[in-house]
């Protein structure tokens, strides 16, 4: 027997919906036309769907938060396209392909390993996403049930590696796909709270859903000897050691994070005060930090001779027609790949075609050298391991307060403003740490 529930079970837009229907019913039966009937009865109500709400906060997302919205607004996504394509079982023989299963009644194919306990245990369960359903009615559940789903296409993405890993050689990665769950209910209670402030939601309930416990963070600090193994392996295994050693020296000496290293520009290169300027995201404004004369030195050679150039006047002397005039603007990058140049017949620069480094080149510099070196692949090397080792090179020579204005992490508090280092003593600092460079591939 099928039990329908009554109105005080139902939502205020399902009664009403009840309402409009019990009343329809009335009047047909009274004899009253088809057409006329639903002109008398109450405005249909109007819902506001998860659909609506997840496209309206991300255009929100865009402008409050715009550094955030390529991480969360693929979570918010899959409140309304689900995951139709993804079974729940973290077998590498599901994770790898399509799903072998037939499920239901069915079960699983031989080749499938369904760990016991899990909370979906057929792999013909799908997601299929919450696209119609009010926004007034989204629970606790609902959400929980969504980030279920995005920790576990998170794991079916290891185990897929994994098999590939495994295969090669390599070492075998651990993460279970809880930074996954995190990041969708981080985004899911960014849109609630909007929504709720626009008057659009009365409650938050994605407030009541726990964050998983984080792993233990891997990046770690490399001692003296492991970076200098780390450098040389770099600058030795690569087509081009003179920038994968700029890139190096200047992750260590500038403590810089990889975003910031590709968004330095010309115009941040204050030659003059031998100092570098750079955009803090975070905190929306520009800091300079100072570096040593030789690094200094450095970047400007590199931009000179990778950046921009065009051909040189008829007039112009034979070097500068033979090699073009440098066109650097003050948005020039400052790191670039080989560029590929251009010249006529009589052997007088024509054009350049300039190779600014991008993110995949810094990730492939430090896939090269874990391949090279067993050690490296096991602590999972990464960029932001040579921001941990500056860190802790500062803290030793000096103490906390000027590892904090270093990796600008200074602030907080107001005793924290006026007792932090001055950039000087930073300056000098540097000078003696790292002023004098590891290898010359000048």
């Amino acid at each position: 027997m099928t039990t329908i529930p009554t109105p005080a079970t139902r939502s205020d837009d399902a009664v009403h919906e009840a309402t409009r229907d019990a009343m329809r019913a009335t009047l047909l039966a009274q004899g009253f036309d088809a057409s006329v009937v639903e002109t008398m009865l109450p405005a249909q109500a109007q819902l506001y769907r998860v659909r609506q709400a997840v496209a309206e906060a991300t255009t929100a997302l865009r402008q409050d938060l715009p550094d955030s919205e390529k991480t969360w607004a693929p979570y918010l996504r899959l409140l309304v396209d689900g995951l139709p394509d993804v079974c729940p079982c973290p077998c590498p023989a599901c994770a790898t392909g399509p799903c072998p299963c037939p499920g239901g009644d069915d079960g699983h194919a031989e080749v499938c390993a369904m760990p016991d306990g899990e909370l979906h245990g057929d792999c013909a369960d799908r997601y299929l996403g919450v696209p119609d359903l009010a926004v007034k009615e989204m629970t606790r559940g609902v959400i929980a049930e969504a980030a279920w789903w995005a920790q576990r296409r998170g794991l079916k993405r290891t185990v897929a590696r994994n098999v590939k890993r495994e295969a090669a050689g390599r070492n075998l990665l651990h993460s279970d796909g809880r930074g996954a769950r995190e990041q969708f209910i981080q985004a899911t209670r960014w849109m609630v709270t909007w929504l709720v402030d626009e008057e659009k939601a009365a409650t938050n309930p994605a407030l009541k859903v726990k964050l998983p416990p984080r792993q233990e963070a891997g990046a770690r600090s490399l001692t003296d000897q492991e970076f200098v193994e780390v450098y040389g392996t770099a600058v030795s295994t690569g087509q081009d050691p003179a920038l994968d050693g700029l890139i190096l020296r200047h992750l260590l000496i500038q403590a810089v994070r990889r975003g910031a290293l590709l968004d330095t520009t010309c115009g941040g290169l204050d030659v003059e005060g031998c100092r570098i300027r750079y955009w803090d995201k975070k905190k929306k404004t520009w800091r300079y930090r100072p570096t040593t004369s030789t690094h200094m030195a450095d970047l400007v050679i590199h931009s000179l001779t990778r950046g921009p150039r065009v051909a040189a006047p008829p007039d112009a002397s034979e070097e500068d027609r033979r090699h073009g005039i440098p066109a650097l603007t003050g948005s020039s990058p400052v790191f670039y790949g080989r560029p590929v140049d251009t010249f006529d017949e009589h052997g007088y620069f024509v054009s350049r075609t300039v190779r600014p480094i991008s993110r995949k080149r810094i990730e492939g510099l430090f896939a090269r050298v874990r391949r090279h070196l067993p050690w490296t692949e096991r602590v999972e090397l990464r960029c932001h391991d040579i921001r941990h080792t500056s860190g802790r090179m500062v803290f030793k020579a000096a103490d906390q307060q000027a590892a904090k204005l270093h990796l600008a992490h200074d602030g907080g508090s107001s005793t924290d403003h006026y007792l932090k280092e001055r950039l000087d003593e930073l300056a000098k600092l540097k000078q003696q740490l790292f002023e004098r460079p590891l290898h010359d591939e000048q």
